[in-house]
């Protein structure tokens, strides 16, 4: 569960059949959260378009990676296979970012159209495009170390879990949608602030040494509901 795959033998956004078997870059649900559409219009929809002039055109195998490889929002958002042929093998993607990556810089902006432009003219690998609101909730003494490591070590529908390890103090950029109502991060158990960056997705910025990272999916009226019925069923 640690990528996500698009369709484009489907209706990307409409098509929720994929979404059985992998997490799915078109979801599975026709109520997406206004962010994600925003980047559907004005980020993924010209990416896919521009693989899928290149996958018909025959182009040779070092270009489609290149061509991947520029897909930068696709590529946050950790699509690893592509389906383009359902009697062939997926193609796999390798300019992927991962689940969780190190950033080497961060770059303030000033409200979400900036914020959603910058997605186009900067390199998300190794930069964090923050929104000037988030600027209280990260360190800026961040410095990237080469060696640094972060592995996700368990996947739940209300629950991640990292291991992590730098000798400096890292931004990390999740590849996970940022939904503050109910999300809460968590470092060696205990919470921590995370942002959003890059438009929709979490990050964090993490102390050095070695350091389990957690997310649970905690809503307040889920935690007062079940306090709730514990008392009331004890009654």
């Amino acid at each position: 569960p640690d990528f996500r795959v698009l369709d484009l033998t489907k209706s990307t956004f409409n098509d929720a059949s994929t979404s059985y078997f992998h997490k799915y870059i078109g979801g599975y649900h026709g109520a997406k959260l206004q962010r994600y559409q925003d980047l559907i219009e004005n980020n993924i929809d010209g990416e896919m378009k521009e693989i899928i002039g290149g996958l018909s055109s025959k182009t040779a195998f070092n270009d489609i990676n290149r061509i991947l490889n520029q897909q930068q929002v696709l590529n946050m958002l950790n699509t690893k296979y592509i389906i383009y042929n359902p009697g062939a093998a997926p193609l796999l993607n390798n300019s992927s970012f991962g689940n969780a990556w190190f950033v080497t810089d961060f770059k303030i902006v000033e409200n979400a159209d900036e914020e959603i432009a910058a997605l186009k003219t900067n390199n998300l690998k190794t930069t964090a495009i923050i929104d000037k609101k988030f600027e209280g909730d990260f360190s800026k003494e961040f410095n990237y170390d080469s060696n640094a490591k972060i592995n996700l070590k368990l996947y739940e529908p209300n629950k991640l879990q990292y291991t992590f390890n730098a000798s400096t103090e890292q931004m990390v950029v999740f590849s996970e949608i940022y939904y503050s109502k109910g999300w809460k991060a968590f470092i060696d158990g205990k919470e921590n602030k995370y942002f959003r960056a890059n438009y929709l997705l979490r990050a964090m910025t993490i102390p050095a040494g070695t350091h389990e990272i957690e997310f649970r999916f905690e809503p307040i009226v889920w935690v007062v509901g079940e306090r709730v019925s514990l008392v009331s069923s004890s009654v």
